[in-house]
């Protein structure tokens, strides 16, 4: 933080005054507290783009020079403005995969539930949730369509409960598309990275972050970003 008196970057924390944090400037012994302030629309438009990218709340903030909790109230505002995608018609070939994380801690595990068209390599949805039968049939049911004739999966037997035999191929060589997928997530969603100190606190953030994601690789974030 630039000192407002002599413009040093050069501080370190001096207490707690009236519930902000007071800073001390070391060349010039100026003490100031933090100055709040509101993120201008081009400056939300770059703190998401930037989430985007793979960056964390903290690094965005260093990086705009304003607060963490103002960029994932911004990126948490994005995700709660966005409606569920729904699967158009035309989509053929369908993979489906699920991919594993966690919330709060490594011992509470969470699973994503992907869908996407083949064909048309892109997204078709996704569901965050335990890694049982109820959840995958949501993802069904928000993705299925009249136009379908192959749905692909691998061996996980829940996939056997929900989708119609004469549609269902489970094998691995045949969910290429859908795990390549996977790991842009990984890439790109600093809360997916393996061994990250990074990670989700709440199921609707990660759910909010996946479908930020999947908007952006569709090509539909544009609307957002306005």
């Amino acid at each position: 933080m630039n000192c407002p008196k002599c413009g040093s970057t050069d501080g370190t924390k001096d207490g707690i005054v009236k519930g902000k944090q007071r800073h001390k400037c070391k060349p010039c012994g100026y003490r100031h507290t933090v100055q709040q302030r509101g993120m201008g629309a081009a400056i939300k438009r770059e703190a998401l783009q930037l989430y985007l990218e793979g960056l964390g709340f903290r690094s965005i903030g260093r990086f705009l020079k304003c607060g963490h909790v103002a960029v994932y109230n911004r990126i948490k505002a994005h995700g709660e403005s966005i409606e569920p995608i729904r699967s158009a018609a035309g989509v053929e070939v369908v993979e489906m995969d699920e991919m594993h994380t966690y919330v709060g801690s490594q011992k509470n595990y969470c699973w994503i539930w992907i869908a996407v068209d083949r064909n048309g390599e892109r997204f078709l949805n996704c569901e965050v949730g335990p890694r049982d039968t109820d959840t995958g049939r949501k993802l069904w049911v928000s993705t299925k369509n009249n136009d379908m004739t192959d749905v692909m999966s691998d061996h996980w037997s829940p996939y056997e409960k929900f989708i119609p035999p004469a549609l269902h191929t489970q094998s691995k060589a045949e969910t290429y598309t859908v795990e390549g997928y996977n790991s842009l997530f990984r890439h790109f969603l600093a809360r997916l990275r393996r061994k990250s100190k990074c990670y989700s606190k709440s199921k609707d953030m990660l759910k909010y972050s996946v479908m930020l994601l999947m908007l952006k690789r569709n090509g539909n974030l544009k609307a957002i970003l306005n």
